[in-house]
């Protein structure tokens, strides 16, 4: 009987696993950033004003209910 162990075939090697890792590690950050763009432009639609229209012009008072 041999005391020799063989790796499983299905467990990854230290060499294997290193670029599966940055491919993940890039997606990750890729997704990350994009996500960031897309709610900063979200952001941005949401709230931008136009400046032209910042003070608006209030219609003449037609006076109160109370005098009518």
């Amino acid at each position: 009987m041999s005391a020799e162990t063989t790796p499983s075939p299905t467990a990854p090697s230290g060499a294997n696993s290193s670029p599966d890792f940055g491919r993940t590690a890039m997606a990750i950050l890729a997704s990350m950033v994009l996500l960031i763009v897309a709610l900063t432009g979200i952001l941005v639609e949401t709230t931008w004003r136009d400046p032209s229209g910042a003070v608006e012009a209030l219609p003449a008072d037609p006076g109160s209910f109370a005098r009518r």
